[in-house]
């Protein structure tokens, strides 16, 4: 079995460098019939590497039915008590499992594991490019065909890395009889959902990416490579944004971590790329509607593709330190190189065709829909390199100082919540600015019932609440939230002028006939409700199913009884007298889940939680001991201890 496995590696390789070759080769000939033999041979060869990462995947999914323990994946992730239905857990889910793990768990191992999920991400992408090739079959062949070349491209990197670094065949001399036990932080449906849809979207974004740089390779910089390359966008943010909110709730629910999310780098590596990839749906727009911003839109899917791979590379490499993390691996040299190439390759590509992506229309007023769009590219990218800025300082610190100084959620909430006000405000504008230009009396009608609405609202809110910040990002989100509604009414009231249809049935087939812009409006309607709950949280922090510390006094077995009264296992608040952190334990008031051991919880929350402590004044926190030693204002780092938690993405 593994013979046959790593035989569908290695041919693997040489098929997706084979086709690779053949679909720049044949992308340059198209009118000759040599060039039509290699279009189609490397469109067969396409749909041979997908089909032999299937059996790859195949296998080692048999591989775990069997309990074939001298695979040394299987043997980390897999243990024979578990029920058939649900060994493919085992492929995806954590390092560890054994006798004791939940059947229904046990499909998680396939992409806990360094080898298995990189195994899952190429399959991914040779579905992703077989699906593409197959969708565009015989259409635009000079941006379809140098699109595949670079998809092929990608895929013998990945190839590369699975057979002669993380090689998921690899065989034990002398097999386990069982395997490890299953963390209990990752016995939950989070894990069967959240990590799968955060590849269905680091990964499509390759698709558009392959096309804006085959858009480039052709001289092709008119707007139909957005159109091809829109819905292969349109999945990937979608599945990436869906695995963030199924993170949170995961999170929220069952982590304990304190909240839905927490500013881990990972999650950072996630956002990223969802904020850039959201500019780049909103300015592509632009680009149809008026030829405008090309340079933009292929500049943001370089960035958006390129902050994937920066994302993969954080979570693989173990650089930076995060719940989510994989240990440190022999590939970072590997994906350093290929983000080097891949950032370095594409802006050259982009700075050779720049003449080519200036646009020959022009912004005609400030009070426009392509000025909007201008500023929300400008906001989005903004708030991205902040999170970046905020994700690599511990390294950057370490770099230049020789110690990792950590910045934590005060910093990211200071900084994004100006950027996330200025782009509601822009949201709401942007509803009721038309294209090209907007006269002000126009403009001044349009928004006379927003800024009413939002004006009760801020008067409203502040005679109940009397929290200035609050009320003014709530009276904000009323506004933004008061022009959508204002844009469905308008449609549905002229509609029904003209028809002479009732109100329902004319807002219905107004939606229908232009369902791009009112989908739209309904997903902008859909935020602003999760941002009144992202405000709400964060202002009432200290209200509902909120951790609080709470001391157990007596011998050791009482943070235990403590834990096993609250039913939810969290990690240890900071204490703000110097206690020693085995004698804290948060306590909820919203039940939740069965204990878990108080030792290997304490192990967890100093090995993962804690790893190491930033250098912050004495003042502005309180000291807790470990092992003996304040952490308040000292940069001396806690003993590692080796990782029990398996990786979530």
């Amino acid at each position: 079995m593994t013979e046959i496995g790593e035989a569908a590696l290695w041919l693997g390789l040489f098929t997706a460098l084979y086709a690779a070759v053949t679909a720049f080769s044949g992308a340059r000939k198209t009118e000759d019939p040599k060039g039509e033999r290699l279009l189609a041979s490397a469109r067969n060869g396409v749909f041979v590497l997908a089909g032999l990462l299937t059996l790859a995947v195949s296998l080692l999914t048999l591989a775990f039915l069997t309990h074939d323990f001298s695979i040394a994946y299987v043997a980390r992730n897999h243990s024979r008590s578990t029920p058939p239905l649900y060994t493919l857990t085992g492929l995806w889910g954590g390092r560890n499992h054994s006798r004791s793990t939940p059947p229904l768990y046990t499909l998680t191992g396939l992409w806990g594991g360094q080898a298995g999920s990189l195994l899952v991400w190429t399959w991914l992408l040779s579905l992703y490019s077989a699906a593409f090739t197959l969708r565009r079959d015989g259409k635009d062949r000079q941006l379809v065909y140098p699109a595949i070349g670079v998809l092929m491209g990608m895929s013998v990197f990945f190839l590369l890395i699975l057979i002669s670094v993380e090689n998921p065949f690899a065989r034990l001399p002398n097999p386990p009889a069982d395997g490890r036990g299953l963390n209990p932080l990752l016995e939950d449906p989070g894990m069967l959902i959240h990590p799968p849809l955060l590849y269905l979207g680091y990964i499509g974004f390759a698709v558009p990416y392959a096309i804006g740089m085959a858009a480039l390779m052709a001289t092709r910089t008119d707007p139909q490579w957005i159109r091809v390359a829109r819905p292969w966008a349109m999945v990937a943010w979608i599945s990436l944004g869906t695995g963030m909110v199924a993170g949170g709730w995961w999170a929220y629910r069952t982590l304990g971590w304190g909240g839905y999310w927490g500013w881990d780098p990972v999650e950072n590596s996630a956002l990223m790329p969802w904020l850039v990839g959201t500019a780049y749906l909103h300015s592509a727009m632009v680009q149809e509607r008026r030829g405008m911003l090309a340079a933009w839109n292929v500049a943001l899917i370089i960035l958006t593709f390129s902050l994937a791979i920066l994302g993969t590379f954080l979570t693989r490499t173990g650089i930076v330190l995060s719940v989510h993390s994989f240990a440190q691996s022999a590939i970072g040299p590997y994906f350093v190189s290929f983000l080097g190439i891949l950032f370095v390759g594409s802006f050259g590509l982009f700075l050779w065709r720049l003449e080519d992506l200036r646009s020959h229309a022009e912004l005609e007023s400030l009070a426009s829909r392509e000025c909007a769009f201008l500023l929300n590219n400008v906001l989005f990218l903004g708030m991205a390199f902040a999170v970046l800025l905020g994700t690599l300082f511990p390294i950057l610190s370490e770099a230049l100082q020789g110690s990792r100084i950590s910045v934590g959620a005060p910093y990211y909430i200071q900084v994004i919540a100006p950027f996330g006000l200025l782009l509601i405000l822009l949201m709401g504008f942007g509803h009721v600015l038309a294209w090209r230009r907007t006269p002000f009396q126009d403009l001044l009608v349009k928004l006379r019932w927003p800024v009413a609405a939002g004006f009760v609202a801020l008067i409203a809110l502040f005679v109940l609440l009397r929290r200035p910040l609050v009320v003014l990002a709530l009276a904000t989100v009323s506004f933004a939230l008061g022009t959508v509604v204002q844009e469905y009414h308008g449609a549905a009231s002229r509609r029904s002028r003209v028809t002479g249809e009732s109100y329902l049935p004319a807002l219905w087939r107004a939606v229908l006939r232009h369902r791009r812009r009112y989908g739209g409006y309904l997903a902008h309607a859909a935020f602003l409700l999760m941002v009144v709950g992202i405000i709400g949280s964060h202002a009432y922090h200290g209200s509902g199913d909120h951790w609080e510390p709470r001391l157990c006094n007596g011998t050791p077995s009482d943070p235990l009884a403590c834990w096993l009264a609250t039913g939810r296992p969290v990690y240890p608040h900071l204490p703000r007298n110097g206690t020693s952190a085995d004698r804290y334990i948060g306590r909820s008031r919203g039940g939740g889940r069965g204990p878990r051991g108080w030792q290997q919880f304490l192990d967890e929350a100093q090995a993962h939680v804690l790893p190491e402590f930033p250098a912050i004044p004495e003042q502005a926190c309180s000291p807790l001991l470990m092992e003996g030693r304040p952490l308040c204002g000292s940069r001396e780092r806690l003993p590692r201890r080796e990782s029990h938690v398996p990786n979530l993405d």
